[in-house]
């Protein structure tokens, strides 16, 4: 032990006596004692920065209710009211699509009939379906669960290993619990309490110039702080920026908040698409305006009326400038993809590349791999004759410049490009493909109206999922509510060359 003397402040020596008499003490018993907590908390550091005591910091776990937790314990699982239904009803696996189940939505019934099947509730013989009454046991030690969360009781991993698989439920969030530990004893003076800081106040008064105040000892150093560093994300959003600037691309911004018209209308996908739904997309209670190019809105309609000129039958209904006006959350950068086609010069249209890198929102559940926010890199080229192995080409030749030399293509499906492609990277490290792109040749009925006759190719991907694959972390891990703050503290930056 050593001793020093030390000038404190009554708070100072409160503390202080408080530790030396504990040892050991967290930070909210030493809080709990005085309500000047501030004075408390600024006489800990000087406890610190004079070697008097130890700061001890543990990291623990605790949960919380997401609305599906909150919605199953009030509720009930959505297999709970599954079977519930069942036991009273003989029905047959053929009218699963057909049920109207009361207090459970049309489209929960088949992800119930999986997660009863899977854990045993279901006993099927000739196609109908019995239930085993052993559900009503499991899923109320399950509600048990929840509601001991709910409560604020302790609960661990181990008792919520069902639960945590489902990545539904439960909100998983890392706390800090701070202690502090003796180090030194030390003999100290108490000083006159004096005043600590300079108020405007005081300086309207003049007060300043009779107070007496606390002094500083200005050649001691603060104790060194953890420096911010770039955040994974935005380190591979840059990247992909260099890539873009490297390959020729020019930069294309817009707005958060769009109409209907420019997100999906302008792109020729139809009014009753599912994606227009409010399980896909956030929409705001306004309505926005449709461009002062009339001539736009009205080639527009056309198209997806009768197909306008373009050899297209179109959607065959009556389009409706109403729906068009909605204002919605962006759910993808395509529509500033078709704000920049409206805005191009003759020349460009005939021949240019543009990029986008930018925030994008969908009404999606938190699991692994999604997150209702996130940013999406999208760009387009327009050229003559470009054909679907110039864009797989593209694809090819822009993942390698982060390390993904193994890339596989499959057909998929798009209201707006025709053909489309997925493309999946290979990941060395784990020999699995992950999905990373989504891409294709824009249709003409989604250019005629921006009087674009060359030949469009363009692509979509998530950033996140990309710094997935480089980083090897799930999304949660890297960015949102749960994202780990020591890794991000710690990562090391991937060789991506």
């Amino acid at each position: 032990m050593v001793f020093m003397v030390l000038n404190f402040t009554e708070i100072d020596a409160k503390v202080y006596e408080l530790i030396k008499k504990e040892k050991e003490i967290s930070l909210d018993d030493i809080l709990n004692t005085d309500s000047q907590k501030d004075k408390i908390r600024r006489s800990i550091e000087t406890l610190k920065l004079n070697g008097v005591i130890e700061e001890i910091t543990e990291n623990y776990n605790v949960y919380e209710l997401d609305v599906n937790g909150i919605d199953a314990l009030e509720n009930g699982f959505i297999e709970e009211r599954f079977c519930d239904y069942l036991s009273t009803n003989k029905i047959n696996v053929s009218q699963l699509n057909n049920l109207n189940i009361p207090n459970l939505k049309k489209e929960d019934i088949t992800l119930a009939f999986g997660i009863s099947k899977k854990a045993g509730f279901l006993i099927i013989e000739n196609g109908i379906i019995n239930v085993d009454s052993k559900y009503k046991q499991i899923v109320e030690e399950q509600k048990k669960i929840l509601d001991a969360i709910k409560n604020n009781q302790i609960i661990s991993e181990s008792q919520i290993q069902d639960l945590l698989k489902r990545k539904e439920f439960i909100i998983k969030k890392e706390k800090q619990n701070k202690k502090y530990k003796l180090l030194n004893i030390i003999n100290y003076e108490i000083l006159e309490d004096k005043e600590l800081y300079l108020t405007p106040e005081m300086l309207r008064t003049e007060k300043y110039k009779t107070t007496e105040f606390k002094e500083f000892d200005v050649t001691k150093l603060p104790p060194a702080k953890e420096m911010g560093r770039l955040h994974p994300l935005r380190l591979i959003s840059r990247r992909i920026k260099d890539v873009y600037l490297q390959m020729g691309f020019k930069e294309m911004k817009g707005p958060y908040v769009e109409t209907s018209f420019w997100n999906m209308d302008a792109m020729f996908i139809s009014q009753n698409h599912p994606a227009r739904d409010m399980q896909d997309t956030f929409y705001l209670n306004e309505t926005g305006d449709l461009p002062k190019n009339k001539d736009l809105i009205l080639k527009v309609s056309e198209i997806h009326n009768n197909g306008w000129k373009t050899g297209s039958k179109g959607y065959q209904y009556d389009w409706n400038e109403q729906i068009a006006k909605k204002l919605l959350l962006r759910t993808h950068t395509t529509a500033t993809t078709y704000r920049t086609f409206y805005n191009l010069s003759l020349e460009e249209k005939e021949n240019s590349k543009y990029f986008c890198i930018d925030k994008v929102f969908r009404n999606e559940t938190i699991d692994y791999t999604h997150l209702p926010e996130f940013h999406q890199a999208e760009g387009f080229i327009i050229g003559d004759e470009l054909s679907l192995a110039d864009l797989m080409a593209f694809i090819k030749e822009f993942f390698s410049k982060f390390g993904i030399t193994k890339v596989r293509f499959k057909p998929t499906y798009n209201p707006y490009t025709e053909p489309s492609v997925e493309a999946s990277g290979y990941h060395e490290k784990t020999n699995t493909w992950i999905e990373l792109i989504n891409a294709g040749i824009f249709r003409p009925e989604s250019l005629a109206p921006f009087g674009i006759n060359k030949t469009v190719i363009a692509w979509g991907f998530g950033v996140e999922r990309l710094a997935m694959f480089i980083y090897q972390k799930p999304i949660k891990d890297i960015h949102g509510n749960d994202a780990n703050i020591e890794w991000l503290r710690e990562y090391i930056v991937p060789s991506i060359e």
